[in-house]
């Protein structure tokens, strides 16, 4: 992936499905991992996008007071230029970032590249969607093995740490 551009396939504005409080999530194109049952199965081909510089799509995600969703596809096939734009979002706005991937916590912590991305942002939901631990009625995530972290205090105490509604972020 090159560093300059990212793989776009949609910009949703004013969602409240992938994450606490309206948000604005980035639909990024192109999945390795093709999870059984997945609900953008469209998106696993990274041409199912559009190339898009990464200051037109800061300029597009950070315009309104929504904070910001990094979803796809799967976003860690974009680490490397989607770590550019989390660290453009970072400097220049107040706006917290929520990630979804398929790989874990733990796998990303492993993978330098993947890392640099995650310590960026405030939330991961992880792990594969499994249909068979599918249910409707969850929040903000698909299975039952997906976990919702609060990147920020499992990098403090070195342990894994659940989200819950009372962390503090901007709403």
């Amino acid at each position: 992936m090159s560093g300059k551009f990212l793989y776009v396939a949609d910009i949703v504005e004013n969602t409240i499905v992938d994450g606490i409080g309206f948000r604005t999530s980035l639909y990024l194109s192109g999945c390795d991992i093709g999870c059984e049952g997945c609900h953008n199965k469209e998106l696993w081909d990274i041409n199912s996008g559009h190339a898009m510089e990464i200051d037109e799509v800061f300029e597009k995600i950070t315009g309104s007071f929504t904070n910001i969703t990094f979803i796809g596809g799967e976003p860690m096939m974009q680490a490397e230029p989607l770590t550019v734009l989390a660290e453009k979002i970072k400097a220049y706005t107040r706006k917290d970032i929520w990630i979804y991937s398929g790989h874990t916590y733990e796998e990303i912590l492993h993978n330098k590249e993947y890392s640099k991305l995650l310590k960026l942002c405030d939330v991961l939901v992880d792990g594969k969607f499994y249909k068979s631990y599918f249910q409707n009625n969850l929040r903000f995530k698909g299975s039952t093995n997906q976990r919702i972290i609060d990147v920020k205090k499992s990098l403090d105490k070195n342990k894994i740490v659940l989200w819950s509604d009372e962390s503090d972020f901007n709403i």
